[in-house]
């Protein structure tokens, strides 16, 4: 059995059938997806910028993280979902894409990124309140995630304007 083979059985069963075939439900989930990326990449913003002191300097890091912390989680959870479907629904389509292998590889990252920051930055943010310079690894981290969290939405942008050229010549410049 191949990968595509299996993208498309993926694709065909009956949750992501109806996902792709009845009118309304793609653009509301990918409406709820947007709306969560904005949300959480806001919250991202506001907590990565105050590691960096440039932003909500009145507040504390810990009163920043905690604070966001449960909506960020649950925007996240949310965002993730509604991706899934998309890209369950269309999964022969995501395949061959390299914008959205970068983006699940960007993904990945994030992966890795919480798993070295969050036990030295984000669980432990009154330590850096506490610090009479903010440490390099909290910098680090702040910038590594804006990064990151840029790069993941303009590569699920790009998904949708990937033609891949099967069969196709080559364009040059004067066919265009």
């Amino acid at each position: 059995m191949s990968l595509y083979s299996i993208c498309e059985w993926i694709q065909n069963t009956g949750l992501l059938t109806a996902v792709r075939e009845t009118p309304w439900v793609y653009p509301v989930i990918m409406a709820t997806h947007l709306a969560c990326i904005a949300l959480f990449g806001g919250m991202i913003l506001m907590t990565d910028l105050r590691l960096l002191g440039l932003a909500l300097r009145d507040q504390s890091i810990a009163e920043v993280v905690a604070g966001l912390r449960p909506f960020k989680r649950i925007g996240f959870v949310i965002m993730v979902v509604c991706g899934l479907l998309m890209a369950g629904s269309e999964a022969p389509t995501y395949y061959p894409n390299p914008y959205f292998w970068t983006k699940m590889t960007l993904l990945l990252l994030v992966g890795v990124h919480a798993l070295v920051f969050k036990p030295t930055v984000y669980d432990h943010p009154e330590e850096l309140d506490q610090a009479a310079v903010l440490p390099a690894r909290a910098k680090a981290a702040a910038v590594l995630s804006l990064i990151l969290w840029v790069s993941i939405p303009v590569c699920g942008r790009l998904i949708g304007y990937y033609e891949p050229h099967e069969g196709k010549a080559p364009q040059t410049a004067a066919h265009r």
